[in-house]
């Protein structure tokens, strides 16, 4: 039996993937290295063979996932840079793709060239991806002054 907290995770990882899936077919083509990544992104985020699957063969059209915390959207953008680059090939749509997450994550979209210039060169080591993250979690969430 199901519980409602392991049919909340359940779905959040789901959705998750769903972006990514998304993301990696915007160009019209997902090829053999980006479901292979999706695969491996899948299994560690903790879905099953069949869930993964399941969802690289549901063609439903679905509405970009948001997740609620900071620490997600990054995790997030991080997963998406990657299958931007499982192809070595970045299209206008996946440029577009990931403004739009950008966008709907609300957070400054100048950091789009900084995130295609980070990964151009491959993925980022975890200290720079960390640095990454500390900079633009201070930048989106400063703390406003008190005015009294």
């Amino acid at each position: 039996m199901t519980t409602f907290f392991e049919h909340q995770r359940t779905s959040f990882k789901r959705n998750y993937l769903s972006n990514l899936i998304a993301l990696a077919s915007s160009d019209g083509n997902l090829d053999e290295l980006e479901r292979q990544l999706i695969h491996k992104i899948g299994k560690k985020r903790g879905l099953k063979e069949w869930q993964i699957n399941e969802l690289l063969e549901d063609q439903t059209p679905k509405q970009a996932f948001v997740p609620d915390s900071i620490h997600n959207r990054m995790e997030m953008l991080y997963d998406l840079m990657q299958i931007i680059y499982a192809d070595e090939k970045v299209t206008d749509d996946e440029v577009d793709f990931i403004t739009d997450i950008v966008r709907a994550y609300k957070l400054k979209l100048e950091i789009v060239d900084h995130l295609i210039a980070m990964f151009s060169t491959g993925t980022p080591l975890a200290y720079e991806w960390k640095e990454f993250v500390d900079r633009v979690t201070l930048e989106t969430y400063e703390p406003r002054p008190t005015i009294l």
